[in-house]
C-alpha cells in the first residue's frame, strides 16, 4: 500500500518543532539563571534586625574573618585566635598542622572574643551546644524564623553527633569556616541538610512555647532538656526504663547519683520525672537540662530543684576533700578576682578542700578549668579560693578529690 505524504504539512510542522525547541532552550536558560541569583550569597554583615548589641558586634568580628583559612583544630589555643591545626586524614585534614587558621567552633570562639572582650565560648562543637551561657535555645522543630543575627546555628543528626557550628546573618544565610582546605565564608543555613538547632549568648527569647498548667496536685517544676533521654528506675541505675523526649517537661526532685558527661559537660544530679515512654516516677540525668551547667539542677526560672524527700541529696559531707595541686599556686578573695590580686599561696602537695564554685577560667595551652575550690592556704587567710586547673589528676573543667568523688558545690 502507498502512504501519501502531505508536502504543506511537512513544511509547515518543521518551523514549529524548531520554534518549540528554541523556547525551551530559552525557559532553561532562564530557570538556570534565576536559580544561579537565588544562590548568590549576599556581602557578610548583619542582614536583619532585632539581635543585641554583643551579638551584630559579633557578626561583624566575624565577617572581619572572611577569607580565613579553614585549619581543622585551628583556634582551640589558650587564648581566641588562629593557630595552626592538627594534621588528621581521618577527618580530611591531611596538612592542616602546616595551616594557620580557624576551625569551625574555633571561628564563633573568636568572634564573640572580638566582640565582648572575654572568651564566652571556648570548646569543641559538641561542648559549645549544651552551654550554660546561653539565654535561648532553638530546635529544628521551631524552624529558622526565631533565628536573630549572631545566634550559633549546630548541625548533626543528635545533640550526640554534632559535627558543625556556624554564626547566623540573618534571611538565612550564615558565615562558617566551612572545611579543610577551605575558607570563612558566607553560605545559605540550608545548604547544610542536618540543622539541629540554635543557642544565643545575649538578649532574650523564648527556647520553647510556653507549657500547659502542671497537673492537679502541684509540686512540679518545669526544665527544658535539649534531647530526648533515656531514664532509669534510680538514679544509680544503668538499666533505661524509658524515655523524656525532648522539650519542656516536669520533674518532682533531685538526687545525688551517677555521673553522666560528655566532653567538658557533667552532671551528678538526678531528677525524679514521669516520662514520655515508660513507667511514671523515673529518673532522668540533669546533664539533658538546657539552662545550666555541670552539677546544676534548676528550673527553667533559675529555682533550684528541691532534694527528693528521704534523702538523696549530695553525699554527707565529710567537711574536707583532699586534693593533690601540680605546683605552688595562687588563692584570691573569690572565684572571680583578677588575676593580678592574690591573697596569698597554696603549696605544692596533697591539700584539702571543701566545696567548688564556678569562676573565672584559668587556662594554659589546651588545658582549662572554671572550677574554684574553697581552701585555707599555707599563705594568706582561711576560706580562700583556688583553680582546679591545678589539680594534678583531672582534665578540663574537672573538680574531684583524690578519690574521684566530685568536689560538691558551695551553698
Amino acid at each position: 500500500m502507498t502512504t501519501r505524504v502531505n508536502l504543506l504539512s511537512r513544511w509547515l510542522v518543521a518551523p514549529l518543532r524548531w520554534a518549540a525547541l528554541l523556547s525551551l532552550l530559552v525557559s532553561v536558560g532562564v530557570f538556570f539563571a534565576g536559580a544561579g541569583a537565588a544562590q548568590a550569597a549576599p556581602a557578610c554583615g548583619v542582614l536583619s534586625t532585632g539581635a543585641a548589641s554583643q551579638a551584630t558586634a559579633a557578626v561583624r568580628s566575624a565577617c572581619g574573618l572572611i577569607g580565613t583559612p579553614y585549619s581543622w583544630g585551628g583556634g582551640h589555643g589558650s587564648q581566641p585566635g588562629p593557630t595552626y591545626g592538627i594534621c588528621d586524614s581521618s577527618n580530611g585534614a591531611p596538612n592542616d598542622c602546616n595551616v594557620r587558621g580557624l576551625d569551625c567552633s574555633g571561628m564563633v570562639r573568636y568572634a564573640y572574643s572580638l566582640a565582648v572582650g572575654a572568651d564566652v565560648i571556648n570548646g569543641t562543637t559538641r561542648t559549645q551546644w549544651p552551654t550554660s551561657r546561653a539565654v535561648a535555645r532553638y530546635y529544628r522543630a521551631d524552624g529558622t524564623a526565631p533565628l536573630l543575627p549572631g545566634d550559633l546555628v549546630y548541625f548533626g543528626n543528635t545533640a550526640s553527633t554534632i559535627h558543625h557550628v556556624a554564626m547566623y546573618l540573618g534571611q538565612g544565610w550564615i558565615v562558617e569556616a566551612p572545611y579543610s582546605g577551605g575558607y570563612v565564608q558566607v553560605a545559605a543555613l540550608s545548604s547544610h541538610g542536618d540543622y539541629y538547632g540554635a543557642i544565643r549568648l545575649y538578649g532574650s527569647g523564648n527556647t520553647t512555647p510556653t507549657p500547659n498548667p502542671p497537673p492537679a496536685g502541684g509540686g512540679q517544676y518545669w526544665v527544658n532538656t535539649f534531647a530526648n533521654a533515656p531514664v532509669f528506675a534510680s538514679p544509680t541505675s544503668t538499666s533505661s526504663t524509658g524515655t523524656l523526649y525532648q522539650g519542656t517537661n516536669y520533674v518532682y526532685c533531685k538526687a545525688w547519683g551517677r555521673e553522666v558527661s560528655s566532653g567538658g559537660s557533667f552532671n551528678h544530679w538526678w531528677l525524679k520525672t514521669d516520662p514520655d515512654v515508660g513507667p511514671s516516677s523515673q529518673w532522668v540525668s540533669a546533664f539533658y537540662l538546657s539552662g545550666w551547667g555541670n552539677d546544676v539542677a534548676k528550673d527553667n526560672n533559675g529555682t533550684v530543684v528541691p532534694d527528693c524527700a528521704g534523702g538523696g541529696g549530695t553525699p554527707a559531707p565529710t567537711g574536707k576533700y583532699w586534693v593533690d595541686t601540680f605546683a605552688n599556686v595562687p588563692v584570691y578573695a573569690s572565684a572571680t578576682s583578677t588575676s593580678g590580686s592574690a591573697t596569698g599561696t597554696l603549696y605544692q602537695g596533697t591539700n584539702y578542700v571543701y566545696c567548688k564554685v564556678w569562676g573565672r577560667e584559668v587556662s594554659s595551652g589546651g588545658s582549662f578549668n572554671h572550677w574554684w575550690l574553697k581552701t585555707d592556704p599555707d599563705v594568706g587567710p582561711k576560706g580562700q579560693w583556688v583553680s582546679a586547673f591545678y589539680l594534678s589528676r583531672w582534665g578540663n573543667d574537672v573538680a574531684k578529690d583524690n578519690n574521684g568523688v566530685t568536689i560538691p558545690n558551695c551553698y
